[in-house]
């Protein structure tokens, strides 16, 4: 929505009359025109508006907007005898004024605007928090009696690439009919603005009977230059919530449009919405949307453009609590279900924890809106469960606590009307799963405890169909209890790649109780290798929200057993021995505390950098020594490089599900080098890396990003063809749990001691910066030696054996379930030659399958070497009849001049059950450190220098 500055905008508070007017755009006129007060409603029993109730007057009660209701719809409440408070803005003195929860953000000086119903957080002038450059921002939102947050931030976007507003300015007010308002006054600067500058002025209205906050933000160009194409929006990172939208799925990457966006949190629900009633147009990502309510805006010279949305808060956690309140935003009158619950025989039961789910049905040819929404029951007491919902024709069903619904039940709920839904479920099944562990030293059992620790993760699925049954189930005690409904089950046990799996089929009877023993085995040798995790985030991250004890069990499951928290710009890294310490997990876990640097202004094109590990010399969150906005990359790097000890700086790049307000472009080639052009001198990356006071890393893999890896790859290919040695690195970065599983992908580092427990930091510091020898791999375990030289070394050329043969040695090992099926050997960047097929030759005494391959290496051969082939796919086969660089017809591979070699091994066979999801994503990939070859004899090799 785009309005000249003459032209009030229907957000502003206004009288009454000006507000029904405006009834059906979702704006504060219709929000506040619809919440008038009653003394009747029944009072939540959930937190939300489940409610237990009896009666009609009970049952009429529950319809009203949880102590809410008004004339306009339809009289389903009696009029307010008690006027509202007004609404209110105030500084934070202290923890009793700021929100709690897992992502809660305020501190002492931000800003609260609350009413009865609601309270938003505005962080105050300064650094910002998470990923926001300055304070100014909404930070933290909650139903005002629960009070608890699960929400990240939300960063207004300006541009493409995004820029972010950098708030100089902060004022408070009230306005007409009682409202509170919080204004945030910025500007945007920034390249690609052609000298342009742009002004931003943010406002924050709350009225005081509203459940939503209106978001309202205009920019002017204070320049004498036009600006062309500007996407107006935000940047959603929705924390704890996980983001849906109208016929998006859960976790949805991707483009999309939607009439809104909502985070489905554990207790509340958020909606985000266009404040005149479009549809908004969004990329999401892992953990974050990209909402753009205008697009390719220009603006000449004085020119000005605004734009609104509404933030709604729902105090109850799922989907049909985010559908019915964006429904009553845009002036609907809403109905209720009422469950009631059965055993098969017909006798009631009482409320229990589940799910049960409202499916439209279509009527009349014409298509339901949305797809299904859920009602979560977390608690209850004796009566029917009700709760509201947007009129129409749905069928009900349910399952939880180890039940299911016998059959669905169809419903119309019509305006202001109670549809009864009578649900007969199956007995209570339950599974009892114990696992035990071979093959891994397991520590000893405390006396006092329970004894013996089993970590593992187990996913269960129709035996039936395949299609997962609930998410998978995290255990650190290896003893499992799982309310299941009647049928047949495959389950699935794992621990990471390095394990076989444990699994077997089970039957569970209609209100039974079955168990099942199972055994997870340790079988792929990583001896002299810790296998790390580098870069994933905690409820610490705005845009994450997960809370440190599931961090560290999440860790541990899959097999990690080095993990960095590099939290968004905090300056405090996040400590967690002591959490660990309590889960008992010393001796098998060591995480080191980390940070995220995340800059996308002054041209820093870099994406971000990682830096670990970190200590007591950094300062507090938002207040940190580490200065990043409006810092270029080196300017970073000299200041991390002052901090005492040392430590890893690690490239971490912006890619497919990141967030937009990483710092754009491809780091090689932000100097304007083509993409896929290697060789084209130092770029903005080349700049920063491989001169020792650098950074010592580059992630060339995250998370399920293949694509993007491929690319990153070639990238690193040039990186090294031009003399800048680095190490790369794969992580997760992961968010959240289900769908991006810690230490997928991962990065295995040669240490002196690869004991978890005993770890010494700085040797693992030290292979990193110095040994270079890593393997980045989601699945198999690939090395690579060159006589008596491994993976990250430099092997050098002696006079004794220029012109004759060497043995390059590869080693690939991987557990059963783990496909392996090409090797593909890399000189200088390029194939060597066709792919080498793997079939598992052999397998070890422990149960893994072992492939090793030998390949002649021939230093100085005659001839000379052929450069290498121009943008070669990594990884790629060549063609019949073409030779890769160096290779002779014996199959040898023959070296004149200083090169790298890398081996790397694909799978075809996605790593299910383990992982689901897009295929693509998950198939198996692993790779070697570079080796370098010093061909000369010289003692170095393209910036390498050799061991003396």
């Amino acid at each position: 929505m785009i309005r000249s500055p003459e032209r009030p905008l229907p957000f502003a508070p206004g009288p009454a009359r000006a507000r029904r007017a405006a009834r059906r755009s979702l704006s504060l006129a219709g929000v506040a025109a619809l919440a008038l007060a009653s003394s009747t409603c029944a009072p939540p029993v959930q937190g939300g508006s489940v409610v237990v109730s009896s009666g009609a007057a009970g049952r009429l009660g529950m319809l009203c907007r949880w102590g809410h209701g008004g004339g306009e719809q339809g009289e389903l409440c009696p009029p307010a005898e008690i006027a509202a408070r007004p609404s209110r803005v105030r500084r934070i003195t202290g923890p009793a004024d700021a929100l709690s929860g897992p992502l809660a953000a305020g501190r002492r000086g931000d800003y609260v605007l609350e009413n009865d119903e609601i309270a938003v957080v505005v962080d105050q002038l300064g650094p910002g928090a998470g990923l926001a450059e300055s304070g100014g921002h909404l930070i933290d939102a909650a139903d005002a009696r629960a009070r608890r947050d699960e929400l990240g931030q939300i960063v207004p976007r300006i541009g493409a690439p995004p820029r972010q507003v950098l708030y100089r300015d902060i004022a408070t007010g009230a306005g007409e009919d009682s409202a509170a308002w919080i204004e945030a006054r910025g500007e945007v600067r920034g390249r690609e603005l052609a000298g342009g500058a742009l002004s931003v002025t943010t406002r924050y209205t709350l009225g005081p009977r509203d459940r939503a906050v209106v978001i309202a933000t205009s920019v002017q160009n204070d320049g004498d230059r036009p600006v062309e194409a500007l996407d107006l929006g935000d940047v959603v990172h929705w924390g704890a919530a996980e983001h849906v939208a109208p016929g998006v799925g859960p976790g949805h990457r991707g483009e999309h449009e939607a009439p809104y966006l909502a985070g489905i949190g554990a207790g509340v629900a958020y909606v985000l919405a266009p404040a005149d009633g479009a549809t908004i147009r969004a990329r999401s990502g892992a953990g974050f949307s990209d909402a753009a309510f205008a697009r390719q805006v220009a603006l000449p010279p004085g020119g000005r453009a605004a734009y609104a949305r509404v933030l709604a808060i729902a105090p109850r956690g799922d989907s049909l609590a985010a559908a019915t309140e964006h429904f009553f935003l845009g002036g609907g009158a809403p109905g209720g279900v009422a469950l009631e619950l059965v055993d098969a025989r017909g006798a009631p039961l009482p409320p229990i924890a589940g799910k049960a789910t409202l499916t439209p049905i279509a009527e009349q040819g014409a298509a339901p809106a949305g797809g299904a929404l859920d009602l979560w029951l977390r608690t209850g007491e004796d009566g029917p469960l009700a709760a509201e919902a947007p009129p129409g024709l749905y069928l009900v069903g349910f399952e939880g606590s180890g039940r299911r619904a016998l059959a669905s039940a169809r419903i119309r709920i019509r305006a202001g009307e109670i549809a009864p839904a009578r649900l007969a479920l199956s007995g209570a099944g339950q599974l009892d799963i114990q696992l035990q562990e071979r093959g891994a030293p397991s520590p000893a059992a405390d006396p006092d405890l329970l004894g013996p620790l089993t970590p593992a993760k187990v996913s269960l699925f129709d035996a039936a169909t395949g299609k997962a049954v609930s998410p998978p189930r995290l255990s650190l005690t290896g003893e499992l209890q799982i309310p299941l409904p009647p049928g047949r089950f495959r389950v699935v046990a794992s621990r990471g790649p390095e394990y076989a799996l444990a699994e077997a089929t089970v039957d569970v009877a209609d209100g039974s109780r079955s168990r099942l023993d199972l055994t997870l085995e340790r079988v792929v040798d990583t001896s002299g290798y810790i296998a790390c995790d580098l870069r994933q985030h905690t409820a610490q991250s705005a845009d994450a929200g997960v809370d440190t004890t599931a961090r560290i069990v999440s860790n541990t499951v899959e097999g990690v057993e080095c993990a960095v928290t590099s939290e968004h710009n905090l300056a405090l890294a996040t400590d967690l021995r002591r959490d660990i310490a309590i889960l008992r997990l010393e001796s098998r876990l060591r995480v080191l505390p980390g940070v995220e640097l995340t800059s996308g202004r002054s041209g820093a094109g870099i994406g971000s950098l990682s830096v670990f590990p970190l200590g007591a010399e950094a300062a507090a969150p938002r207040e940190g020594a580490l200065r990043w906005v409006d810092e270029a990359a080196g300017e970073i790097l000299r200041e991390v490089r002052a901090l005492p000890g040392e430590r890893v700086v690690q490239v971490s790049r912006d890619h497919g599900g990141g967030s937009p307000l990483h710092g754009g472009g491809s780091p090689l080639h932000a100097s304007g080098a083509p993409q896929g052009a290697p060789d084209q001198g130092p770029s903005l990356l080349a700049q920063v890396v491989g001169d020792g006071a650098g950074a010592d890393a580059v992630e060339v893999w995250t998370g399920r990003e293949a694509a993007a890896r491929d690319r990153a790859l070639e990238e690193l290919w040039a990186l090294l063809r031009a003399s800048r040695p680095v190490t790369p690195t794969a992580t997760s970065d992961t968010h959240g749990l289900h769908g991006a599983e810690a230490g997928y992908p991962r990065t295995y580092i040669a240490v002196a001691g690869d004991d978890p427990g005993r770890l010494d930091v700085a040797d693992l510091v030290a292979g990193l910066r110095r040994r270079r020898d890593v393997v980045i791999t989601n699945g198999p375990f690939v090395t690579m030696r060159l006589g008596d030289t491994r993976q990250g070394g430099v092997a050098s050329a002696r006079r004794g054996s220029r012109g004759g043969p060497l043995s390059l040695s590869i080693r690939v090992e991987r557990a059963p379930w783990v496909d392996a099926r090409e090797l593909h050997v890399l000189v200088g960047g390029v194939a060597s030659g066709a792919p080498i097929p793997l079939e598992g030759a052999r397998t070890t005494p422990a149960g893994a399958l072992l492939d090793e391959v030998e390949i002649p290496i021939v230093l100085g051969a005659a001839g000379g070497r052929r450069p290498p082939r121009q943008g070669a796919r990594a990884g790629g086969a060549l063609g019949d009849g073409e030779r890769g660089a160096g290779q002779t017809a014996r199959g040898a591979i023959s070296v004149a001049e200083d090169t790298f070699v890398v081996a790397i091994v694909r799978g075809r066979r996605p790593l299910e059950p383990v992982l689901t999801g897009e295929p693509d994503g998950i198939l198996p990939f692993a790779m070697t450190a570079p080796l370098w070859i010093d061909a000369d004899g010289d003692g170095r090799s393209l910036g390498r220098a050799a061991a003396p």
